[in-house]
């Protein structure tokens, strides 16, 4: 049981953790270009510093139970930090190869792809407008991949593209498992991350000058 919102059905209280996270979300671009390191010593510290955030809360949630609260995750729970993992991935060398307008473009065809998985594998089905707004999204995801444009550019774009299925299979699973909380999943994607990138990170880069180009 959360300690910080109420038990129950409420809508609103969906929505508006939607719209925070969304708008948190919008600022992943701007930080990771403004950050003057490798990506991968970006992806090392930005795992390691929220593993240990989350993970602080999930204690402060559970107490005694911790141990408990992430046994019951269970293999639905280590899918969810797999594709949580590999989408964060791929979307900060998305950001890094090419625009964070045309990564936020095909991002916003993961209500189609999400509901696609839903329908495919729970059986739900989406209203028309969410299916028509997401087909619009998916039209404009085939007229970026422009093939005269640089390698790195459709790579990047490719990235882009396979973080957004990653985050709706992840979704999809969350969906399914309403019952358990699945915090604990997502403080394990955090840590697994710079466990992944640490053979090719360098996380002593990392210093005051780190943000040189704004004091610029």
């Amino acid at each position: 049981m959360s300690k910080c919102f109420p038990v129950g059905n409420h809508p609103w209280l969906g929505s508006l953790l939607i719209a925070a996270s969304a708008t948190a979300y919008s600022t992943a671009g701007f930080f990771t270009r403004l950050i003057d390191l490798d990506i991968w010593t970006v992806l090392f510290w930005r795992g390691l510093f929220a593993g240990l955030f989350i993970a602080g809360y999930v204690i402060w949630e559970n107490g005694r139970e911790t141990a408990a609260a992430v046994r019951a995750i269970g293999a639905r729970g280590l899918w969810i930090a797999f594709f949580s993992t590999f989408a964060t991935i791929c979307f900060l060398n998305a950001l890094r190869l090419t625009t964070v307008a045309e990564v936020a473009v095909i991002n916003a065809t993961s209500p189609f792809i999400t509901g696609a998985l839903a329908w495919l594998f729970l059986g739900e089905r989406e209203r028309w407008p969410t299916v028509v707004a997401s087909l619009f999204a998916l039209l404009g995801v085939i007229v970026m991949f422009d093939p005269a444009a640089s390698r790195d550019h459709l790579i990047g774009n490719l990235l882009a593209l396979v973080m957004t299925i990653s985050l709706a299979a992840m979704l999809v699973i969350l969906r399914h498992s309403r019952a358990t909380s699945m915090l604990p999943a997502t403080c394990l994607s955090a840590l697994l991350c710079p466990i992944v990138v640490w053979p090719i990170a360098n996380p002593g880069a990392a210093s005051g000058m780190t943000f040189r180009h704004l004091e610029q």
